[in-house]
């Protein structure tokens, strides 16, 4: 009998040890490819939320040095619309040619820390970066700064600098959440720099500790010239315990982001496995060695087709599913392996979609509706619904033989001058700019949104109002520059369109399309210059917010039966 245990318990440990082996090495696989993901989800956070700030930070720049715009007032409120759609961005800093801080630009109800470099590096006049560049992080008990330094050129000189600083715990309470949403912990994602300090919180070390032969770089050499090229490892090492981690460098900023976890937690399904394995072992050799041996052969299949599920899952082929079918622990292993992978495919389809139409969609559709695209509740497909909304044109009035008598590049000059602030303009009143035609912009107020015909009327007339306030700033520098007098004529309408994406399938557009359109249309084709004309329903909507309007009587308008009742506002 001894003799048959011993024989029967040699195969029993070594397909016992070759199932653990398998097993870790499987669950090390599949831990690293959850590393990575969350490396994937952690890198484009990082990447895209900095180059919207820097994206804000030129934005921001030009329009606080844009020699057409006069109105300080006006300047700074859209400068502050623009930082607020980066939210990463604590304040921003204007500078002289040669380095002297002019002006900084504040986020509001921003704690002023870390306060603005009164002085550009020399290194960076010298070599001015086209552009744009991120400057080397600096450490206080405020955080971690990072400034993001662009110059701005006219005529081929520089004439200012811009930069940009991130809010000081930006970087620390991204990776905390993210750490703590797929790890629930907060403390499993790091970022360091090419010179191994922290810039986010890590295990036990404050901000801008250096992290060199500690952690994951336990027994690691990582030099400077590393951080220079796209580069991805995986370590296991002790800390207070064995941990595992993964590490991927960022050449675009020379930082690395670390994702470890102590192996008690990645291989948490490996230590059940492990003690039912050896029981099972156990009570199999102490009541015979010969159902030990039939358990044992039994036991090979199973482990062999995890074995293979594991290395499909190395290779990525993640619609694998496990074929076995035991009853026991190896079966609920396949089941766990599964839905890993399953939760591997769908957080990173996440990842790709929540990028691909948060990045995009933003830009050319109103933010609710885009909202709505990305949170899955709105689909991108030709159709409309009918909607009341409020519609707005703005054309300039005699831009008609100014555009036959100027240069094109003059007319274009002019025309990207004007359409930039009057987009922001109705951004600001949170409209939708719809199209450009020529020199004449569409705005629709409520396209995206469930607001009141009351208040989408406000909004539009004081969009229009702004528009004529800051044409009246801009005209006598545009007469010395153009050589003709600037004039808006702007025509309001409010009443139902249809609203949504029209077109075809390969060339669409997100428009309103109605009668509501046409007479707003054929308003502002009748206003002189400085004049806004809208219809009735648009002054008795509107006489409650303050607005003043003039009566001009009936007149016929271009496609309608009947004269419509006109109304001026008086500005």
């Amino acid at each position: 009998m001894a003799t048959l245990l011993v024989v029967a318990a040699v195969p029993l440990g070594a397909l016992t040890a070759t199932s653990l082996r398998a097993q870790r090495q499987g669950l090390a696989q599949a831990e690293k490819e959850l590393e990575i993901a969350i490396l994937d989800r952690a890198s484009e956070t990082l990447l895209r939320d900095l180059d919207y700030a820097s994206e804000a930070t030129l934005r921001v720049g030009r329009v606080l040095t844009e020699p057409s715009i006069t109105d300080t007032d006006a300047k700074i409120t859209l400068g502050r619309e623009i930082m607020a759609r980066a939210s990463a961005l604590a304040h921003l800093a204007v500078y002289t040619p040669d380095g002297a801080r002019v002006d900084t630009l504040f986020r509001a109800n921003e704690t002023r820390e870390p306060l603005p470099l009164e002085q550009l590096p020399e290194f960076l006049r010298q070599a001015p970066p086209r552009e744009g560049r991120w400057l080397p992080a600096t450490f206080g008990p405020w955080g971690v700064a990072l400034r993001f330094a662009v110059p701005l050129e006219r005529g081929g000189a520089v004439v200012a600098w811009v930069v940009g600083t991130v809010q000081p715990r930006w970087l620390d309470a991204t990776l905390a959440a993210l750490s703590q949403e797929r790890l629930g912990h907060e403390d499993r994602v790091l970022l360091i720099d090419d010179q191994l300090r922290l810039l986010s919180r890590g295990p036990g070390l404050p901000v801008g500790a250096s992290l060199a032969g500690r952690d994951l770089l336990t027994g690691l050499s990582l030099p400077r010239q590393a951080f220079s090229q796209r580069l991805e490892l995986t370590n296991e090492f002790t800390t207070t315990e064995p941990h595992i981690g993964t590490l991927r460098i960022l050449p675009e900023h020379r930082w690395a982001v670390i994702v470890r976890r102590p192996e008690a937690e990645a291989f948490r399904a490996l230590r059940g496995a492990q003690r039912v394995l050896i029981a099972g072992a156990l009570v199999t050799l102490l009541f015979v060695a010969a159902l030990g041996a039939w358990l044992g052969s039994r036991a090979v299949a199973p482990v062999l087709a995890l074995m293979a599920l594991t290395r499909a899952y190395a290779r990525r082929v993640f619609g694998e599913r496990s074929t076995v079918r035991t009853g026991d622990e190896l079966e609920a292993l396949g089941r766990a392996m599964e839905a890993m992978a399953d939760e591997i495919v769908a957080g990173e389809a996440e990842i790709a979609r929540r990028t691909r139409v948060e990045g995009d969609l933003s830009r050319f559709l109103p933010a609710e509706v885009a909202g709505r695209v990305a949170r899955g509740e709105a689909t991108l497909s030709l159709g409309g619904a009918r909607r009341e909304v409020t519609v707005l044109f703005a054309d300039v009035v005699a831009f008609t033989s100014f555009a036959e008598s100027a240069p094109p590049e003059k007319v274009v000059a002019f025309l990207n001058e004007l359409f930039t602030v009057l987009t922001e303009v109705v951004f600001r009143h949170q409209g939708m700019v719809d199209k450009f035609v020529g020199d004449c912009v569409m705005a629709v107020f409520g396209a995206g949104d469930e607001t009141a015909l009351e208040a989408q009327v406000a909004r539009a007339l004081s969009a229009a109002e702004d528009m004529h306030r800051f044409v009246e700033a801009s005209a006598p520098e545009w007469f010395e520059r153009y050589g003709f007098e600037v004039k808006l004529g702007i025509g309001v309408n409010t009443g139902e369109a249809l609203v949504g994406n029209l077109g075809s399938e390969t060339r669409m557009e997100f428009t309103a399309i109605g009668d509501a359109v046409n007479v707003a249309a054929r308003l502002e084709a009748l206003a002189r210059g400085a004049q806004t004309l809208v219809t009735a329903r648009v002054s008795q909507l509107a006489s409650a917010d303050g607005f003043t309007f003039h009566p001009l009587g009936h007149h016929p308008l271009r496609g309608k039966r009947e004269s419509v009742e006109i109304f001026e506002v008086v500005m």
